[in-house]
This record gives C-alpha cells, structure tokens and sequence, in this order.
C-alpha cells in the first residue's frame, strides 16, 4: 500500500496549518473585521498561535511565548514570521473578538465533515442524531456570578458554561457556546433549531422547555429527554 508523504519530516502542528485554508481565514477575518488597526499580529497568526497553545497543553501566556521563541527558526513552517510577545497577545485576546474563531471552526467543519472516520457499523445508527449538555469551569465568584444554592461555608464558586451540541456519528462540536455558569441550560436550545429537518436530539432534565419543545415539533426535529417527576402529561397512543 503507497503511502501519503505530504507532511513526511513535519511537526504535528505544522500538519494541521496545512490542512487550513489560509485565503479561508483572512476572508473570515475581513468579514469579522479583526484585522483594524493591526500591523504584524493579524488574525491567522493569532489562530496557530492559540492552536500550538491548545497542543502544547500551555496554562499560561508566558509558557506560549516561551514555546515560540524556542522555535523561532521554525516558524516558516507556520507560515508565520511574527514572534509573539506577552503583551500582544494579551491584548490580542481581549479585544479580537471570539466570533473569528468560530467562524474558521465552522469552515473547517464544513469542510472536513465528510472525511471524518465512518468505520464504526454503529455510525449509521447515530447518524443525525445530535447530543446537547453543558460543563462548568468552576472560577472565583469575584469574576464570574455563582451557580446553585450558596453552600454552608458560603464559599460560592463561580464559573464558565461550556454548552455544547455534539454530533454522534463524528463525535464533533457542531455547535459551542459560553455562558456565565449561572444561565440556565435551556436559555441555549434554540441551536437546535438550525439542524436538519429529520434529526434526533436527546438532552437531560436541565433543558425542560415546553415552548421550545413546540418549536422542535414544529421544525420536525425529534427529541428524547428524562421526564421530571411533577410533569403533567397525557398519553396519545402506546407503540408497541
């Protein structure tokens, strides 16, 4: 069997720069407007720096800078040339909105969806079917306002929810979303309305929306959630 030698002697990283449409991304950019007022630091540099900060498992700004000046001869690999500095980037992430960053995560989504492993015969199984929940990032409450009842200590801890509607048959994101840790699930089930018509979504109790059920309904999405015990409800017809 012939095998691909395309990305043969290059570093992980460098392999997934490639597989990026770089034309793609500063089109995006254009469309977001995230390039005003930049000189060297523009959006797609910005974009390999945060994905060598994701792979390189970095928990600060400074471990990334550091990370990059290591290998400042290799950034033409990249297809970068600009060495990040602290400040820059600090700066970068507060004021380039997050927006770009979805926007390139959806391109590439639409755009590799069809390659993703379907080797599994369970795969046809999931096939439509779309997975919604969310996680907390537990921060101090001084940043972010608490979730749930405030404990016996009174140490209230605040955070990030991270909502997210998955895919099954790939096991991607099709949909992400931030929220401060004491908005409810359901203020984000209307994503679920942009999925095909025919699709199935299940959800736990924190997503109880009867309106948003209706809705559902109406755009012919199926769902499957846990009833809650106090739920009032009438039996139409039992399928056997």
């Amino acid at each position: 069997m012939s095998k691909d030698i395309n990305f043969s002697g290059h570093p992980v990283l460098s392999q997934i720069i490639k597989l990026i449409n770089r034309d793609k991304v500063n089109e995006l950019a254009t469309t977001t407007k995230v390039n005003r007022y930049v000189k060297s630091f523009d959006a797609f540099t910005h974009l390999v720096v945060m994905i060598y900060a994701a792979l390189s498992g970095a928990k600060s700004i400074r471990q990334v800078v550091e990370g990059f000046e290591a290998n400042v001869t290799r950034l033409n690999h990249l297809g970068i040339s600009y060495l990040v500095r602290r400040s820059t980037l600090s700066d970068a992430n507060k004021k380039r909105t997050s927006q770009f960053f979805g926007d390139v995560y959806k391109a590439l989504y639409e755009r590799y969806s069809s390659f993703l492993s379907d080797s599994k015969s369970s795969k046809a199984l999931q096939k439509g079917l779309y997975i919604l929940d969310s996680t907390t990032i537990s921060l101090f409450s001084q940043i972010l306002k608490g979730v749930g009842r405030t404990p016996k200590n009174s140490k209230k801890k605040g955070g990030i929810k991270a909502h997210t509607l998955l895919e099954a048959s790939c096991v991607l994101p099709s949909f992400v979303d931030y929220s401060a840790a004491a908005i409810h699930d359901h203020s984000r089930m209307s994503s679920i309305l942009s999925l095909p018509s025919g699709s199935f979504t299940a959800f736990d109790m924190g997503y109880v929306d009867y309106w948003m059920w209706k809705q559902f309904t109406d755009h012919d999405i199926f769902f499957v959630t846990r009833q809650k015990d106090k739920m009032s409800f009438t039996v139409i017809e039992n399928i056997a």
